[in-house]
């Protein structure tokens, strides 16, 4: 059973369903901040579909090679989210990001940076970083008690549930709080192999899961994932990070009828 993990009062690893997390993917500090903004009145709004956490794709913003801007955004992003918990994702252009000409080491400077202002709940970087910049984020994770999320992506296949479960481990063997892994399927049997990697993982490993199959065909992953130990599926609201990711009104219908069934 993984160790749940307390974000802003709400629990990640247990209860029976999934969080749900929106993407704040816009170019500009204030469209960003305004998302937010609307994301946190929708989560204190009796029967709104609201997310439980968001995730702040900083390589999607203008400034974010710009230091001195991109945590003047955060701090303005922070206060605008409110009690939503923040992860802070800032991809290079080889994981589907954005490039602004930052390497491994650079990404991990801002990324410490915005956890040592207390920007950040959880931050993301995927397993193939430069080992010295992964460990020198685990480092500061771990001095200010900020969840660290390690993933790895394919954009172009499924691997065989072997290769996924080895992604999971891999993650969990760095040093990760939680463990991320998406896939492109290219048959519905794709989906049901990371469901059986996600639940070998789930039963295995001593941090919370998460995966996703992506496009269309890899939507029962965010529907019905957690039935297989996934513990965060994303949902969007305004423009998707993901191809594949369901309006978040959408997700949280389609979670209800699920969680009945």
């Amino acid at each position: 059973m993984a160790k749940p993990l307390r974000l802003r009062g709400r629990s990640l690893g247990e209860g029976d369903a999934p969080l749900v997390c929106v993407p704040l993917v816009g170019g500009g500090a204030a469209e960003v901040c305004a998302q937010a903004r609307a994301m946190a009145v929708a989560a204190g709004t009796p029967g709104a579909a609201a997310p439980d956490l968001l995730e702040w794709r900083v390589d999607a913003l203008d400034a974010a090679g710009d230091a001195s801007a991109l945590e003047a955004a955060a701090r303005a992003l922070r206060a605008a989210a409110g009690t939503l918990p923040l992860l802070v994702t800032l991809r290079a252009a080889r994981e589907g990001g954005r490039d602004h000409g930052l390497d491994d080491a650079a990404r991990v400077a801002r990324l410490t940076a915005l956890i040592g202002m207390g920007a950040a709940d959880l931050v993301d970087l995927e397993t193939d970083a430069a080992p010295e910049a992964l460990r020198d984020l685990r480092e500061a994770c771990r001095r200010h008690g900020v969840a660290l999320v390690l993933s790895a992506h394919h954009f172009d296949r499924t691997p065989p549930v072997a290769q996924m479960l080895a992604a999971f481990r891999r993650a969990a063997d760095l040093g990760a709080d939680v463990a991320k892994l998406a896939v492109m399927p290219a048959v519905p049997g794709d989906v049901d192999a990371l469901m059986a990697a996600t639940a070998q993982a789930d039963a295995a490993l001593a941090i919370p899961i998460v995966s996703m199959s992506m496009g269309e065909a890899g939507v029962p992953s965010r529907v019905r994932g957690f039935r297989h130990g996934s513990r965060i599926t994303w949902a969007s609201a305004g423009a998707a990070s993901a191809p594949g990711q369901l309006p978040l009104a959408e997700l949280r219908a389609r979670l209800r009828e699920e969680l009945a069934s």
